[in-house]
């Protein structure tokens, strides 16, 4: 990678990390952005791309950064958020692994407020603005999917924006639930109720009391950062139009 991860930390991190056992090419590839490149174009267009390895706590970047970098998570999970003048966080994205974030810099805008944080070990790849419009000059669908990806963001943001401004917190777990759950087990895991609030808009405690009415309900099993959709029908319809009016 050209130039240095001029990163701010709130931990530490643990520094470049030699990957070369790793195949860096074939992870870019299953990308969804960057699918249909071949093992050698994706070569070509990323050679100086390297794998960093960080601790929790790793802030990428900070409110009015004029960053340029596009980050790739490897590992881990990644973070999202804003902070309200008084200091409450709301998480506007949460990053899994194969997940691409840090776009708007590349369009030579600011992170527009947002912080991007590390919530656990994880392994971030980077690439320059140079290497991204190298690749968009040459593979202009690559361009496209971008901004698709861009566009539905900016629509579920609206869709959370609506929904903190008309539906009970109720309706805004219920559907926290069903979008970060395991298809096939039902579990979503990984989450403080501190965590899921900052997501819904919430308070810790008001999560928690939603959380344990719905498991008097039937509908959830509440364990430590586990929660297991028991009933998913009747979550389904309160997370719906239908849900929202019996309010």
């Amino acid at each position: 990678m050209r130039g240095g991860f001029p990163w701010r930390r709130k931990g530490t991190h643990k520094g470049d990390v030699d990957r070369s056992d790793m195949p860096l090419v074939e992870h870019l590839r299953k990308v969804d952005v960057f699918r249909d490149l071949t093992q050698e174009e994706t070569k070509s267009l990323f050679h100086g791309m390297t794998i960093r390895e960080c601790t929790p706590g790793t802030v990428f970047f900070a409110p009015d950064d004029p960053s340029e970098r596009l980050f790739i998570l490897k590992t881990g999970q990644v973070v999202l958020y804003r902070l309200t003048p008084q200091g409450k966080r709301l998480v506007t994205r949460h990053i899994g692994p194969g997940t691409i974030f840090g776009e708007m810099g590349l369009l030579g805008q600011t992170m527009q407020g947002c912080f991007a944080e590390a919530m656990e070990s994880s392994l971030v790849c980077m690439a320059t603005r140079e290497d991204v419009l190298q690749l968009f000059r040459q593979r202009p669908a690559v361009a496209l999917r971008m901004l698709e990806a861009i566009g539905s963001r900016l629509r579920l943001l609206e869709e959370r924006l609506e929904q903190a401004a008309f539906s009970p917190v109720k309706v805004r777990l219920a559907a926290f639930l069903l979008v970060n759950m395991d298809p096939s087990t039902g579990v979503v895991s990984g989450y403080t109720h501190a965590e899921i609030g900052d997501t819904v808009g919430a308070l810790r405690q008001t999560v928690t009391e939603v959380l344990s009415e719905m498991q008097r309900e039937g509908l959830v099993e509440v364990g430590h950062k586990r929660i297991r959709v028991v009933n998913r029908r009747p979550l389904e319809l309160l997370a719906s139009d239908e849900g929202l009016g019996r309010q």
